[in-house]
């Protein structure tokens, strides 16, 4: 889904909200991806703690977040299992969670069928559920998941979360704003045959390993059984009754494409793009210095302006380098790039034709670069102060 570096295989991270979300909408193209050797993460939001549970052996556990939440953690290990071994984190746990943080457990927000069929809010969504969670928490641990994974894609619903639950929305807007921020491509889970589709994953031929995995979570699905005239068929009873096909194809509309900010500063740089910011600084201070030297003795009606001129093209110079980079180094670069233009080419000219005589202007282009640079270089850096106003971080030289 995104181009990366051949040394190594591509790395995905699909951001569910409960155990069973991965297999029923992604399920195909996770195992499709696995046996094409590509690093695959499952994220899960939650538990899965408010889900029916439609097995009777399992009646006792009816009720019982704690010991739902449980079994179903036994449910997504296997069909993890049965799709290929991704690897798998929850959401706020390791890996999933700030370092400076304490891990949480996020609970399940619990829906309710809408007068249009579709999902909506619960009323009594428990106070430690997903969507109760301040979302900047949320956002935070899904970048963290993707740091830690190293993710060069990231996979969850589309807005409206497939069919409205309020967890798989909240994903949704969780998983994108963290890639987005992590600048790492964002694909969203659509309908295969909707108009919005910019990928399709031909899925059958992973049908097997799909079917293992959705007969793992039978406290949630019924799998039909398996057609010996269709063996590629696939079809469930979901806890409402409905009965759903597996689609030939899993089909992706992607996000607009990350556009990363430039570097607004010399702090934010990469090391190799400060590198070549002191080298264009010094390139630009040899410059000034040799026109400055070459043109610094011209006058008009006795007027120095050409002392005046290259004065002034300096400091422009190396003012406008410290106020747009915020950075000592490049004008330390080009001031004494400006000074060694100088006295390089006033020795190349030799004592017979002086290009630095002992006059004014003279005196002015030689001294007056050292002066501006030493100058520029101790005004006190204000960003901290501008920072603590607006609330933003400095950015530190």
């Amino acid at each position: 889904m995104s181009k990366v570096p051949a040394t190594r295989p591509e790395r995905v991270l699909f951001v569910h909200a409960h155990p069973d979300d991965e297999t029923l909408v992604s399920g195909g193209t996770i195992a499709t991806l696995l046996e094409l050797g590509a690093e695959v993460t499952v994220l899960t939001a939650t538990r899965g703690e408010r889900g029916e549970v439609l097995v009777p052996e399992l009646a006792s556990i009816v009720g019982d977040g704690a010991r739902v939440a449980a079994h179903r953690e036994t449910e997504i290990a296997a069909a993890l299992a049965a799709l290929g071994g991704p690897a798998h984190l929850w959401l706020g746990g390791p890996g999933a969670r700030p370092t400076d943080l304490p891990h949480r457990r996020y609970g399940d927000s619990g829906m309710q069928w809408g007068a249009d069929g579709r999902a909506v809010a619960a009323d009594d969504a428990p106070a430690d559920s997903l969507t109760a969670a301040d979302l900047g928490e949320v956002v935070d641990d899904v970048r963290a998941a993707i740091r830690s994974t190293g993710a060069d894609a990231v996979v969850s619903y589309a807005d409206d979360g497939g069919y409205g639950h309020p967890d798989h929305v909240r994903v949704h807007h969780a998983a994108r704003y963290a890639a987005r921020a992590e600048e790492v491509p964002f694909s969203m889970i659509v309908e295969p045959g909707s108009a919005e589709v910019d990928l399709t994953v031909d899925v059958l031929p992973v049908r097997a390993k799909v079917r293992a995995a959705l007969e793992q979570y039978r406290s949630q699905v019924t799998v039909d059984p398996a057609d010996p005239e269709q063996p590629r068929a696939l079809s469930w009873v979901m806890p409402h009754g409905e009965r759903q096909h597996a689609p030939a194809v899993e089909a992706y509309r992607h996000d607009a494409d990350p556009v990363p900010q430039a570097p607004q500063t010399f702090a934010e740089m990469s090391r190799q793009g400060k590198a070549a910011a002191v080298v264009v600084a010094a390139v630009l201070g040899l410059v000034a210095g040799a026109l400055g030297t070459v043109t610094h003795q011209q006058t008009l009606g006795g007027f120095p302006v050409g002392a005046v001129i290259t004065t002034l093209l300096v400091v422009g110079l190396l003012v406008g380098l410290r106020l747009l980079y915020r950075s000592r180094a490049m004008v330390a670069a080009a001031g004494i790039a400006v000074m060694v233009a100088t006295q390089v080419l006033s020795s190349v000219a030799g004592p017979s034709s002086p290009l630095v005589p002992q006059n004014l202007a003279g005196y002015v282009w030689t001294f007056a670069p050292a002066v501006v640079a030493a100058f520029t270089l101790a005004w006190p850096d204000l960003s901290g102060l501008r920072a603590a106003r607006s609330g933003a971080p400095a950015a530190r030289e």
